[in-house]
């Protein structure tokens, strides 16, 4: 799950939090101020804080020249699988051990983590229950998720159409657009389960189930 992603801190506010929270081997990603599109990883060696970009090309994740990923998840998960070594500059080996995660999204059933939005279509189509949902971290925005739920539409083959609708977590707050803000993906959840959400289309999506 990627909660070691850190959306609106800068790099002098990255290393405040591994000093204060981290231990040698802890390690956290961001976005890059320099350069808009790109991240950082910031990670505790020793009593430093050392900082890595991240290249993001549009068609894939490096770490400039090395191994090249689909994902930011791919990238850090192979680093800290010990598949591939870090290095500093001055060849200093940086190890990613301990993700220091932000806040921890929800324990609820409905939530799913680290799930592609094709293993959920599978996942909810299985029971064929309109009003079946579930919530997933977004593999292609990380720090945001993705509200799956099922719908009454059948596509031509028959099956159920599946909704996939962006939760976007600005400032540790949720939103899927509009002026609703909401504290947790709990109390966003509970009140679209209340209220429904319309499409872009006009369609409304109903949250009648937890999968």
């Amino acid at each position: 799950m990627v909660r070691w992603f850190h959306r609106d801190i800068t790099g002098v506010e990255a290393e405040e939090i591994l000093k204060n929270r981290g231990i040698h081997g802890s390690f956290l990603a961001r976005p890059s101020k320099k350069n808009v599109g790109d991240f950082s990883l910031s990670v505790r060696v020793g009593e430093m804080v050392t900082h890595i970009r991240i290249q993001n090309t549009g068609d894939y994740y490096d770490l400039y020249g090395g191994e090249k990923f689909a994902t930011l998840s791919e990238l850090v998960e192979y680093y800290t699988a010990e598949s591939g070594v870090l290095e500093d500059k001055d060849g200093t080996i940086i190890e990613l051990r301990y993700p220091l995660n932000c806040s921890d999204p929800t324990t609820e059933r409905w939530y799913h983590g680290h799930l592609s939005g094709p293993n959920a279509e599978k996942l909810l189509r299985e029971r064929d229950e309109p009003g079946l949902f579930l919530v997933r971290e977004s593999l292609s925005k990380p720090g945001d998720f993705v509200l799956s739920a099922l719908t009454e539409e059948r596509n031509r083959m028959g099956e159920r159409r599946v909704s996939h609708i962006k939760i976007m977590c600005q400032n540790d707050r949720y939103t899927v657009g509009g002026t609703e803000l909401f504290d947790s993906l709990t109390e966003l959840v509970e009140y679209y389960k209340r209220k429904g959400i319309e499409e872009i289309s006009g369609n409304w999506v109903h949250l009648k189930q937890v999968n």
